[in-house]
C-alpha cells in the first residue's frame, strides 16, 4: 500500500479529529499520520495550502519554513478545519472536533466546487483565533 504525507498530521495524531483515509504509523523521530488515497491526499494538500496561506497573510509573515514557527502550522491545521466545519454549518459532537476530515474535505468541494475554490481568507480569523491546549504538566 502507497503512503502519502497528510497535512493535517497534527490534529489527527491529537485524538480529536478524525479521517477515513488517514493510517497511524511509526516512524524513526515518533508517531506520525499517513493518508491512504492519493487523490484524498492531493486535495487536502491544496487546502492546506490555501488556509496556510491565507493565515500567513493575515498574521503579516512570509511562507519561509525557517521563519514560520511550529505554533502557526498547528494553528493552520486545527483552525482552519474548525472554521471550515463552522462555515459549513457542520455538526459536530463538540465544538473543538472533526470527526472525519476526509468527509468535510468533500463536504468543502460540494459547496464550493472545488478546494481551489474554498474561500480560505474568510477562514484566517478562525485560524488566528484559534488557541492550542497546553499540555499538562508531568
Amino acid at each position: 500500500m502507497e503512503e502519502y504525507k497528510c497535512p493535517f498530521n497534527q490534529p489527527l495524531r491529537s485524538a480529536a479529529f478524525g479521517c477515513v483515509q488517514g493510517l497511524a504509523v511509526t516512524r524513526r523521530d515518533g508517531p506520525d499520520v499517513c493518508c491512504t488515497s492519493a487523490t484524498a491526499q492531493a486535495r487536502c494538500t491544496t487546502l492546506f495550502d490555501g488556509l496556510k496561506q491565507a493565515a500567513l497573510t493575515a498574521l503579516g509573515m512570509a511562507d519561509d519554513p525557517l521563519q514560520v514557527p511550529h505554533s502557526i502550522i498547528v494553528k493552520v491545521q486545527f483552525g482552519g478545519l474548525l472554521g471550515l466545519q463552522h462555515r459549513l454549518g457542520v455538526a459536530s459532537s463538540a465544538p473543538d472536533r472533526v470527526a472525519d476530515i476526509h468527509t468535510l474535505v468533500e463536504q468543502a468541494v460540494n459547496a464550493f466546487g472545488s478546494v481551489d475554490d474554498v474561500p480560505c481568507s474568510d477562514l484566517a480569523a478562525h485560524i488566528t483565533a484559534y488557541k492550542a491546549k497546553r499540555r499538562r504538566d508531568r
